[in-house]
């Protein structure tokens, strides 16, 4: 049985985080374009609100997030 390992592939964590960037910049320029600043302003909190929320709960459920523990000192 042949167990040659593949070579590890690149890393596209920067062409993909300046590709999000400039598709969300012409996305909030078409918003703001059609509604007004307002409304880039509204859907950015949004965004912010649920990336947020998305990070809290991949944290949860790895277990990254625990409680500590309590100390003999308190009851």
């Amino acid at each position: 049985m042949n167990n040659r390992h593949p070579k590890p592939v690149e890393d596209y964590m920067t062409a993909n985080m300046v590709l999000v960037f400039v598709n969300l910049l012409w996305i909030f320029v078409a918003i703001w374009s059609a509604w007004g600043f307002l409304s880039v302003v509204i859907v950015a909190l949004v965004l912010n609100h649920l990336i947020t929320r998305l990070d809290e709960f991949r944290r949860a459920r790895d277990g990254h997030m625990r409680r500590p523990s309590r100390g003999a000192d308190e009851a």
